[in-house]
């Protein structure tokens, strides 16, 4: 039977996976832009600052919009994604209003504390799949286009 410490820290567990996804998606943008604009090559502080911020302001769902003009994102990951922005927002817009009094009950609990485990689940794999995505982009970068090849 799940107590409310549980709910509450598996809430938290599960924000925490939301947001390094988020953080790994702005992460992936910031490196398309220097890509694009050769930052790597002659570095522009003023613009990667400016569109860091702009990055910063973003929502979730408005960071994968474009991340996608930028990175050619197979179904599989697309649906991922996908799945990944409707469970934050299930999370973080009227998940306990949802849930209502469940919280009062040791079932209700139970049943909290499961559907945190499975919004955990989809934004975990998110999270670590923008986290693969760009630890790739940045070994591209440091290969270097001569030797991006071999």
């Amino acid at each position: 039977m799940a107590t409310r410490d549980e709910v509450y820290a598996k809430f938290g567990i599960t924000a925490e996976a939301a947001q390094l996804f988020e953080t790994e998606l702005g992460t992936l943008l910031l490196w398309a832009h220097g890509i694009q604009n050769d930052w790597h090559v002659e570095p522009d502080r003023e613009t990667a600052r400016a569109t860091l911020q702009q990055i910063n302001r973003s929502t979730l769902g408005q960071l994968l919009i474009r991340v996608r003009t930028h990175v050619d994102l197979d179904d599989d990951i697309e649906d991922r994604f996908t799945a990944a922005l409707e469970a934050r927002n299930r999370l973080n817009h009227g998940f306990y209003e949802r849930h209502n009094i469940k919280i009062q009950t040791e079932e209700g609990r139970d049943a909290m504390l499961a559907d945190l485990v499975c919004l955990h689940d989809v934004l975990f794999d998110a999270w670590q799949i923008a986290s693969a995505m760009t630890g790739l982009a940045m070994q591209a970068l440091q290969r270097g286009p001569a030797n991006s090849e071999a």
